[in-house]
């Protein structure tokens, strides 16, 4: 689908919350109102009755093998992106290097490899498509953005200047420019000792496409951490339960949550918040038995020998009082928000939550075991999935909208 179609899409869709707003809509399970601009869209239940969408149990499409050629092996695998013509691109963390595979999954070329050179990569983190039939990879380790043909040829690279610190990539908006954001914020703590749970507020940003200028979006809670106390310094650690800022794009729009109750704000590419979609009534309160299972979790990963180690410093770390309302958001071709429920690691299958470019709650959908979704098409769905063994595989699911009805099909094209 293209760019433009989406547009057109969620124009259409805007218009019609905007007018139900207007007129004080009192749908079954929605509610939309209007606070100071802000358009507020806060759904009691969703529209489905039951799973409407589903997704195949076998895919339509695998990538990978445990043996040679090389090519098809993959060393953990960060990101995968399918074009419009059906190539899939495969960002390998291990090779640091893109490889591309035509629609029937055999491989056509690379670009990459680790080093410092144009075209090169030290870690990658993320990849993404457009504007028009580009590709962007951001370099967490070096800083950098690459842009490249649609087969793979640098076209220019972008170096971020040391505004922030500890940034990773959020997408690209139609404009060209870069939404970045940091894990964690590079503005001057109190210097004083405070141990315990926080959350510091790091920036989500903009840089332009010539990477010359940078607009802040706003500041938002970063990663959650825990500071301890060792020999009078400070120590950081995770902790369990740890809540982070999601954030995706969707054309010029940049999507943002903080994870601390089901609320995802839409924001204008300048930082202005336009609506606020909600989800009511979720309990998010942790048991002490949630958090002692978590406990034996972690410490099943790990070898005999470090368990009591570990287990001390589990202890010795708070917990938040809820647990984190999702996780990651990914924003379909439609402009439709799946946003992945929480369940800490290790996760072995997922459910998301399906909330439409208007902000309607479509409903839920789960995901094959050990599989990772990355991409979200109309028909499609795309991520990595893994064997018996751990072995990585890139796999195409076809995504099932059959039993919705015709005039619900109509409304979500």
């Amino acid at each position: 689908m293209s760019i433009c179609h989406t547009a057109r899409v969620l124009v259409v869709e805007l218009l019609s919350v905007a007018l139900m707003a207007c007129s004080g809509d009192r749908r079954p399970g929605v509610i939309v109102t209007d606070s100071a601009g802000v358009m507020i869209i806060e759904n009691q239940e969703p529209m489905w009755q039951g799973e409407d969408w589903r997704i195949g149990n076998d895919p339509v499409l695998e990538i990978g093998t445990r043996d040679s050629p090389s090519h098809y092996q993959f060393d953990r695998i960060e990101h995968v992106l399918r074009l419009d013509d059906g190539v899939i691109v495969v960002a390998d963390g291990g090779s640091a290097e893109l490889r591309f595979f035509d629609s029937s999954g055999h491989f056509v070329t690379s670009s990459g490899g680790r080093g410092n050179a144009p075209g090169e990569y030290q870690m990658i983190e993320s990849i993404g498509a457009g504007p028009g039939d580009s590709i962007w990879v951001y370099d967490f380790g070096a800083r950098r953005f690459t842009v490249l043909t649609s087969n793979g040829i640098v076209s220019r690279t972008m170096t971020l200047d040391g505004t922030l610190s500890n940034v990773g990539a959020v997408g690209r908006l139609d404009d060209g420019s870069f939404v970045v954001r940091e894990y964690w914020s590079s503005r001057r703590r109190d210097m004083e000792l405070v141990t315990g749970l926080r959350r510091d507020p790091a920036a989500i940003a903009r840089y332009s496409p010539d990477g010359l200028t940078i607009d802040t979006i706003g500041l938002f809670p970063g990663r959650e951490v825990f500071i301890g106390s060792e020999n009078g310094r400070a120590v950081m650690s995770a902790p369990l339960f740890a809540h982070s800022t999601s954030a995706a794009v969707a054309n010029n729009t940049v999507i943002i949550g903080d994870q601390n109750t089901f609320q995802i704000g839409l924001y204008s590419s300048d930082g202005v918040l336009t609506r606020l979609v909600r989800l009511l009534d979720i309990d998010l309160r942790l048991t002490e038995q949630d958090i002692a299972q978590l406990k034996q979790q972690r410490l099943a990963a790990q070898p005999p020998a470090t368990r009591p180690s570990l287990s001390n410093h589990m202890d010795r770390m708070d917990v938040p009082a809820n647990r984190p309302a999702y996780r990651e958001i990914v924003v379909d071709e439609l402009g439709n928000l799946w946003v992945e429920d929480y369940q800490p690691e290790p996760r072995k299958s997922s459910r998301w939550t399906i909330v439409a470019s208007d902000g309607r709650l479509l409903g839920t959908i789960g995901t094959p075991p050990t599989f990772k979704l990355l991409e979200v098409g109309d028909t499609w769905v795309l991520g990595v999935g893994l064997d018996e063994v751990d072995v990585e595989y890139v796999r195409l699911y076809k995504l099932d909208k059959s039993t919705l009805d015709s005039e619900d099909q109509d409304q979500l094209r």
